[in-house]
This record gives C-alpha cells, sequence and structure tokens, in this order.
C-alpha cells in the first residue's frame, strides 16, 4: 500500500501543478499566438433569452426588467421555465414583462435541464441566450454578446460574469478564484475553445443546441462543448458582461460545488468524446487541463490517503491528514469568513474537497438534477 499510496499522491500533484500552472502558461502563449478574427457589425438577429426558474418570486421581476431594457436594436422576447415553482414566479414574470415574456408553467419539479430542454424545444431566436434568474445584465450585454456571431464559424459565445462580495464584506476568494478563470476562458476564446459558459451568461445558435440529460447540473459545460466538438468556434466575448452575488457563506458554495461534482463524475461516466484527441485536440487540451485535472486530483489525493491508512510507515501522516479533513468539512457549519491567504487556502480546501465527493458520487451513478436555492 505504500507504493500506490506515493503513486497515487504523485499523480495528484502532477494534475494539480499542470491544471493551475503548467497548462495556464501554455495556454496564455498560445493565444498570443492566435490570429485575432475580425467581427462585422450592424447584425441584429433576433434574441430569445431562456431562464429556468425555482422559487424565484423575488429576484424574477427585477431580472425580467433588466433584460427588457437591453440596449439592443433587434427583436428580443424573454421565455421563463417554472419548475415546479410553489410561489409567485410566474405572476412576477408576467407583470413585469408583459408581451414581451413568455412562461411556461410545469406542475412538477424536474431540474433545470429538464425545464432547458422545454423551452430551447419551443424557442424562435435565432440566437438564444441563457441566463439565471439572481444575475443582472449591463445594459449592453446582449448586444455584445450577440456581435461576435457575425462570424459564422461561431456557434456559442460565453460573457463575462463578475461577482460582488455581500455587502459589508471585502474580496472574497470565490470572487478572486472566478476573475482567474475567466482569464483562462478568455484565452481558450482566443483559440475558439473557450471550455465551460458560466449559467449566469451565454448564447448559443439554435441549430446547434442539442437537448441536455436531465440529469445533468452542467448545463452551461455541456451545451458549449457540444457545440466546439461539432467543429465551430466558441469564444470569449469579455465585454458582456453579468453581476451576480457571492453566497453569503461557504456552506453554500459547498453545496454548489457537491452538485458541480456530482455532475462532473456523469459528464466523465458519459461524455468520452471529450477526450478525443485525434479529432478535436484543442478541445480535448481544454477539457483534460481544466476540467477533467481539476475533477480528479482531490478524488486521487483521497485515494492516497485510504492506502496510506493501510501502510504501517505512512499510517501516522495518513491519520493526521483525515483528521485534518473531518475537522474541515465540519468546520463548514460555522460559516468562517477568513481573510488573506489563510482565507484562499481554507476556500482551495473546502471547494475541492465538496468536489471530490460529487465527483466520487457522479462516478458511482448517482444524479441531483434539481438544486436548492442559493440566497445571495
Amino acid at each position: 500500500m505504500t507504493v500506490a499510496s506515493v503513486a497515487l499522491a504523485a499523480i495528484a500533484l502532477v494534475l494539480v501543478v499542470w491544471s493551475y500552472v503548467l497548462y495556464p502558461a501554455l495556454l496564455f502563449r498560445l493565444a498570443r499566438r492566435a490570429r485575432p478574427r475580425e467581427v462585422a457589425g450592424g447584425q441584429t438577429p433576433s434574441v430569445e433569452v431562456l431562464i429556468s426558474a425555482f422559487d424565484e418570486e423575488v429576484s424574477i421581476g427585477p431580472r425580467v426588467t433588466n433584460l427588457l431594457s437591453q440596449d439592443y436594436p433587434g427583436d428580443l422576447v424573454i421565455s421563463v421555465g417554472c419548475d415546479g415553482c410553489r410561489d409567485q414566479t410566474a405572476i412576477r414574470a408576467r407583470e413585469a414583462g408583459g408581451d414581451g415574456v413568455r412562461v411556461a408553467e410545469f406542475a412538477e419539479r424536474r431540474g433545470k435541464a429538464a425545464v432547458l430542454n422545454e423551452l430551447i424545444r419551443r424557442s424562435r431566436g435565432e440566437i438564444l441566450v441563457f441566463t439565471d434568474a439572481n444575475s443582472a445584465f449591463a445594459p449592453n450585454a446582449v448586444s455584445r454578446l450577440v456581435a461576435p456571431f457575425s462570424d459564422p464559424a461561431v456557434g456559442a459565445v460565453c460573457g463575462r460574469l463578475l461577482l460582488d462580495p455581500p455587502k459589508g464584506a471585502g474580496s472574497s476568494p470565490e470572487a478572486e478564484f472566478w476573475d482567474r478563470e475567466s482569464r483562462l476562458k478568455e484565452a481558450e476564446g482566443r483559440l475558439g475553445v473557450c471550455l465551460g459558459a458560466n449559467g449566469a451568461i451565454y448564447a448559443a445558435r439554435p441549430e446547434l443546441v442539442r437537448l441536455l440529460p436531465e440529469t445533468t447540473a452542467l448545463d452551461d459545460f455541456l451545451i458549449p462543448a457540444r457545440v466546439a466538438f461539432g467543429g465551430h468556434r466558441v469564444v470569449f466575448a469579455g465585454d458582456a458582461t453579468a453581476r451576480e452575488s457571492t453566497a453569503p457563506g461557504v456552506a453554500a458554495e459547498v453545496s454548489r460545488r457537491l452538485r458541480i461534482g456530482i455532475g462532473a463524475g456523469g459528464v466523465l461516466r458519459g461524455e468520452r468524446w471529450l477526450f478525443d484527441f485525434r479529432g478535436r485536440p484543442l478541445l480535448a487540451l481544454a477539457f483534460v487541463s481544466r476540467k477533467a485535472a481539476r475533477w480528479f486530483a482531490p478524488v486521487v489525493a483521497l485515494g492516497a490517503i485510504a492506502c496510506a491508512l493501510f501502510a504501517p510507515p505512512l499510517r501516522m501522516i495518513a491519520i493526521a491528514l483525515t483528521t485534518g479533513l473531518a475537522l474541515l468539512a465540519a468546520s463548514v457549519s460555522f460559516r468562517p469568513r477568513l481573510s488573506g491567504w489563510p482565507g484562499k487556502l481554507y476556500y482551495f480546501g473546502v471547494i475541492n474537497l465538496a468536489l471530490a465527493a460529487g465527483v466520487v458520487a457522479g462516478l458511482a451513478g448517482y444524479r441531483r438534477p434539481v438544486w436548492k436555492r442559493t440566497d445571495r
């Protein structure tokens, strides 16, 4: 077991170093060499904004108003899917949007992916924009998001999400982590393989959007990834911005990471085309480096600790690490707020522990298609 533990620990370290250090360096170098593509202006295709909502009576009215106030000269309509809502989400959406909003009410709660599939089937817009009920677009966000589609090679566009800390709080580790991720998305976008949008702001050509597995929690990953696999460019529009508040505490972020991990396990089980280095080398490189490596690294590290528990030379170290991880998991219920490097390290450890638990569950076949809305 000693050899197995050391080998797994080495693999986990390699995955972390590659994903967080070496791959970004390679990516930025490739992006600098990529030739910028011309974007012609003046095109205003019809836009349909899709929102899957669950009990969002507080936020849906302002969200619809925000979308209808967009500085976009073309036709824009909003489609809201109410996923078994128990409140007045549908009423508030209709009150705020009038003729500019279509509301589809589903009696039973089935999950975001199932609702999005229904909205996609019913859509009539030339460009589909995907967003969340708790986001807010900048006034020109739709115009900026649609502009790259003037290039016929572009099949999907990822916007930029800006995270605002809760009132009275300073900068959060979550926001700093997201800013770093946005820089990576921007570099990948220059190569046409911006892998993994964010649910707050992205768009795609409807004819390229394949219906989602209803058990997935990663619609904002699968839709752009499938577009890229089909041979179309997925780019990043950094000037198309949306804003959200960060989660009020680490517990909410842990729940979100657990859900993402479950979805990641499902992707690893069922979407093997993402490893096609022969057919789509850049896409596979981006997926393996920025997604699969990060999903596997904490799982492999936990495997190394488990093996060490049965290896006498490493047992005391493994017991200490296991105790530390247990305390880390237990600390979430106390909602600690740490600043500086301690806060960053704590945030990194907690989200990866939750991610690992989710990935293991997802690989084992567990699915959680419905979600618990996060208070913001």
